[in-house]
């Protein structure tokens, strides 16, 4: 029987086929020494099991070494992943396991399961090594030893040396193995530890370079601040607040605000909320230009510092959008309202025209007692204070609405949202049900947009409510209803009708821009769309509700009772003015409104001059001037608009009252004239009111 020396070559053995033991043991330590150095000089894993396996043949003598990791498949086989030794080839015919079964039963499977090194001195007389022992006879292979890689539970594989002489594998040749199993366990572990940080900080660097390219490529601006003080800003930031390169760092984030809110900003940087906060704030770049801003803010960790990352969206353009929708779903409602906005306006200036040509009858007659007259002529005025208030409402709503956000009364809000639509229901035989409070409530948007939401909600179960009267016919009864009531610190307002309903397919698509279940040419599909976007945006929320019969809209507002605790209680009236007397001029084309306007003004003890136009008030009033000044807007040969410039050009302080009812170019002008001595009337207008704003004016000043 010939073994292999410690260079390779063949020797033979004092006793025929079995291990000369002091020269394995000299041959094992030299492998054990060996392998130390292999360990210091792995730079993969795979090279280091390749390595092992080479000195345990080429260096001990043995014929076959090689490693084998498990396997989790159904099997639970076991994997070589290295080999060397003259006998290599046989561990690609055979087939081993971890399992509990005959190919599991060997000493690879054993040691796997168990965690203790499995020793077949003879490889003839064992067994449990039947499955392998013909290909073992073929290659040579007479004693092994199967090395756990790992302890207890942690076994991450075997090396598995074999030898060409039975009796191989002593105690102190086992120790000597099992010695250089554990350094090879630990390269193993040591290496792939390596490899995971290599890769930790491989793909760190990945990251960190995408997190670079995407806050450097982002359009939106991103600030990062530590209390206020801006420590990095991306390229988009800079341009976002016209700022020169690097010239962000180092400010102060309240520097990029206005004048006004730099207080709150400069707190809050300083207390930063926790967590991540959406906000909405007017920003102010360097250059001293404003624009609206969606700012996401969330803290983090800025160079071992507790920092606050900013991303900041300039959503002027968007608010812009937000605004066009609002307006256009507003002149969509009110071009389905055009036929019942008529009869509203037709019935008091009906009442009008009847009552004063039955005036004229019984003046003729001689019928009319002073008495009776006074009566006819309050009924009138009445009746003209309804088409006001009518006309007033449809004005209001059909502006775009640019005012501030404030705190208002949303009751006051739904009940004039109902004053225009309720008259339009009722002749359609249907019932309105109203339960509001009798007290205001408060909350903080824009009036205007609530009552549209509210006029949106109350259109759509009109339509609703006829299409179901159309189809269905009587045996029902068409109502609307409309609730509010406070609970705990929420405004919640029920809009809800006896219709039709909502097909539950079409309920997730109901606040989707330009979808409506209307037919064509009767809806744009912007009401519902706009309405939510405007309760999102005071921060509540529109809500469809399940009802057996009809729809059920809620709209749930945050109440602010913040104005209604600084509120100072009913002021005392005001005292009598005293009644002064002075040259007052009346400008309008319209000569009867002229001089209706002007006899009131002499009946009451003042001078008044007429004129017809911008241009013939101007020069009157160079040769005589007036001490408070009433025109109209729209004339011709010179409008309103331009007199009142150019007599404020001449005296700034004159006293001036604007009666109009172009509310569009009233706007324009009351923002050029902010102050005390300007005032504005909508047509159509009440004497008696008219009279006590040039009272007020004709008194000196400081009084």
């Amino acid at each position: 029987m010939t073994t292999i020396s410690r260079k390779g070559t063949p020797r033979f053995m004092p006793e025929h086929g079995i291990a000369d033991q002091s020269d394995l043991i000299d041959r094992t330590v030299a492998a054990l020494t060996r392998s130390t150095e292999a360990l210091l000089r792995a730079r993969d894993e795979a090279s280091l099991l390749d390595d092992i396996c080479r000195i345990a043949v080429d260096v001990a003598g043995y014929r076959l070494a090689w490693v084998g990791f498990p396997r989790n498949d159904a099997g639970k086989s076991v994997q070589p992943v290295a080999a060397a030794g003259p006998s290599r080839d046989y561990i690609g015919e055979i087939s081993v396991s971890w399992s509990d079964g005959p190919l599991g039963s060997g000493p690879t499977g054993t040691a796997i399961r168990l965690g203790s090194p499995q020793v077949i001195q003879d490889i003839a007389t064992v067994a449990a090594f039947a499955p392998w022992r013909a290909a073992a006879d073929r290659y040579g292979l007479c004693s092994l030893v199967a090395l756990p890689l790992g302890e207890g539970g942690a076994i991450i594989g075997t090396l598995n040396i074999y030898a060409g002489e039975t009796g191989a594998f002593d105690d102190d040749t086992l120790r000597l193995l099992d010695d250089l199993a554990r350094n090879l366990t630990y390269g193993i572990r040591s290496l792939r530890m390596k490899a995971e940080h290599d890769r930790a900080v491989r793909e760190l660097a990945e990251s960190e370079e995408r997190y670079r390219s995407l806050v450097e490529m982002t359009p939106d601006a991103i600030l990062v601040h530590h209390r206020g003080t801006i420590l990095f800003a991306n390229p988009a930031a800079e341009r976002t607040f016209a700022a020169p390169r690097n010239a962000l760092k180092g400010r102060q984030i309240a520097d990029l605000v206005p004048a006004d809110s730099r207080d709150l900003i400069a707190r809050r940087a300083a207390n930063p909320p926790a967590g991540q906060v959406l906000a909405e704030h007017r920003m102010q770049r360097l250059d001293g230009g404003q624009f609206d801003a969606e700012v996401v803010g969330s803290s983090v960790s800025y160079h071992g510092r507790p920092a606050r990352f900013l991303v900041i969206r300039d959503v002027t353009e968007r608010r812009q959008v937000q605004e066009q929708l609002i307006q256009t779903a507003k002149l969509a409602t009110l071009g389905e309202m055009a036929a019942g906005l008529v009869h509203e306006l037709s019935q008091p200036l009906n009442i009008i025209r009847l009552t004063a040509e039955g005036a004229l009858l019984f003046i003729e007659r001689g019928k009319a007692t002073p008495d009776w007259q006074a009566q006819q002529f309050e009924l009138i005025a009445e009746q003209s204070q309804r088409t006001a208030e009518i006309i007033d409402d449809i004005r209001i709503f059909s502006r775009r609405d640019t005012s501030p956000v404030q705190v208002f009364d949303a009751i006051g809000a739904a009940r004039s949202a109902l004053a225009v639509l309720e008259g339009q229901m009722r002749p359609d035989e249907i019932e309105i049900e109203i339960d509001l409070p009798e007290h205001p409530i408060p909350v903080r948007g824009r009036r205007v947009q609530l009552e549209q939401v509210v006029m949106n909600l109350l259109s759509n179960a009109h339509h609703a409510l006829k299409e179901k009267q159309d189809g269905q016919g009587g045996g029902w009864t068409a109502m609307v209803a409309v609730s509010a009531r406070r609970r705990g610190d929420n405004l919640l307002i029920v809009v809800e009708d006896t219709g039709p309903g909502i097909p539950p397919a079409v309920r997730s698509r109901i606040f989707e821009p330009f979808f409506t279940t209307k037919e064509a040419g009767r809806g744009t599909g912007l009401g519902l769309s706009v309405s939510f976007g405007i309760i999102n945006s005071m921060g509540g929320r529109l809500e469809i509700r399940d009802r057996a019969i009809g729809a059920c809209f809620t709209i749930t507002l945050p109440v602010d009772d913040t104005a209604a605790a600084s509120g100072g209680g009913t002021r005392a009236p005001s005292p009598p003015l005293p009644q002064l007397t002075g040259h007052i001029m009346v400008v309008d084309d319209e000569r009867a409104a002229a001089a209706s306007v002007g006899n009131y003004l002499t009946e009451l003890g003042h001078r008044v001059t007429l004129c017809t136009s911008g241009s013939q008030a101007h020069e009157t009033f160079m040769r005589d001037p007036a001490d408070v000044v009433i025109t109209d807007l729209r004339m011709p040969s010179g409008g309103g608009e331009q007199l009142v410039e150019r007599l404020r050009d001449f005296d700034p302080l004159l006293p001036v009252i604007i009666v109009t009812g172009h509310l569009g170019a009233t706007e324009r002008l009351a923002e050029n004239l902010q102050d005390d001595r300007c005032a504005v009337l909508k047509k159509p207008v009440a004497l008696a009111r008219l009279g006590e704003i040039v009272a007020i004016f004709l008194q000196p000043p400081g009084e």
